[in-house]
């Protein structure tokens, strides 16, 4: 019996530090991020609620709502990142695709480049400029951009790799 509740405690404590780590690194991570200024006017229909970035790496996350007077179906969220000194670092076309109307649908942009400082959206036409142009700047810039999914599944393999050891 006694063994038992030896073998309890330890998963209980397993457990306790598995919650901390997981607390101190969510903490740890978005105690980093800093407001980026943005560029320019917004777009109507377009709300930008996240824009922040740490040393080597950001996030922006907003909305966009289409209604009856701008109708935003088939056009692209132009979001671009610029380094503190004004260099374009980064381009990035999203599609806007199975918005209703007076409904707002949300966008997510994250990027791994060191000291960026501004950034600016646009709502763009869907041409065909703009379709040849988001296969060049796809290719040009596809190390920047990155999948906020794949980031947060490694870091918990990670620390469950960490834990396990």
């Amino acid at each position: 019996m006694d063994r038992l509740k030896t073998f309890r405690k330890y998963i209980i404590w397993i457990i306790a530090f598995y919650i901390f780590t997981m607390i101190c690194t969510y903490v740890g991570l978005n105690a980093t991020y800093r407001d980026m200024n943005r560029i320019g006017t917004w777009p109507d229909g377009l709300i930008v609620d996240i824009a922040q970035a740490t040393s080597v790496n950001g996030r922006i996350y907003g909305k966009v709502t289409s209604n009856e007077e701008n109708n935003l179906e088939g056009k692209y969220i132009k979001v671009q990142i610029y380094t503190k000194k004004g260099n374009l670092a980064g381009c990035k076309y999203l599609k806007i695709e199975n918005t209703k109307l007076n409904e707002p649908k949300k966008f997510a942009v994250t990027f791994t480049y060191e000291n960026i400082g501004y950034y600016k959206v646009d709502i763009v036409e869907d041409s065909v400029e703009t379709q040849k142009e988001v296969i060049k700047i796809r290719d040009l810039y596809k190390d920047i951009f990155t999948d906020e999914e794949l980031r947060m599944y490694a870091i918990v393999s990670l620390v469950l790799t960490l834990i396990l050891i």
